[in-house]
């Protein structure tokens, strides 16, 4: 065997080294992006749990739906009826103080606010903010004026209900 044609083997090996370095790296990428998905989804996952959770504590506390209110930022106030008797809008305040422990653990920087709508006095936005790296900037349908827009880097879950 003449020594360019074992220059040639080198150079056979040498490209299918870097076919299967390229392969590899698409790879990891792909499994990058998989993994930013799935983190992604279990936040909105998350999110609509959470929501739920507020929705059905609502809808057992119909007397004290005035009382389910909440501002971004707002750490409301414990109250412990597990030991003492509590009215419809103490137990809605201890039900958002649980509920606000919950965001603010299950999400990543999460943070959650409970607005009445302007129109109908049964109507409720639960809004959920977190943070997302990847998030990109929200802005909510331009009819909609309570909705605030969703900070970058956040993602936000707004939420129309009526318990």
């Amino acid at each position: 065997m003449s020594a360019t044609r074992r220059g040639w083997v080198l150079w056979d090996a040498l490209l299918a080294l870097c076919v299967l370095g390229v392969g590899l790296w698409g790879a990891f990428l792909s499994a990058t992006q998989a993994l930013q998905a799935q983190r992604e989804s279990s936040g909105w996952a998350q999110a609509v749990q959470l929501s739920d959770d507020l929705i059905a504590r609502m809808a057992v506390n119909r007397e004290g739906l005035g009382a389910y209110q909440l501002a971004l930022g707002e750490t409301p106030a414990t109250v412990d009826c597990s030991s003492t008797a509590c009215n419809a809008t103490e137990w809605a305040k201890a039900d958002l103080a649980r509920w606000k422990k919950r965001v603010q653990s299950e999400l990543p920087q999460g943070d959650a606010q409970l607005l009445l709508s302007s129109t109908d006095p049964w109507q409720r936005l639960v809004w959920l903010t977190w943070a997302a790296p990847t998030a990109s900037p929200w802005t909510p349908m331009p009819t909609d004026t309570l909705v605030p827009a969703c900070a970058t880097g956040m993602r936000c879950h707004a939420l129309w209900v009526m318990p």
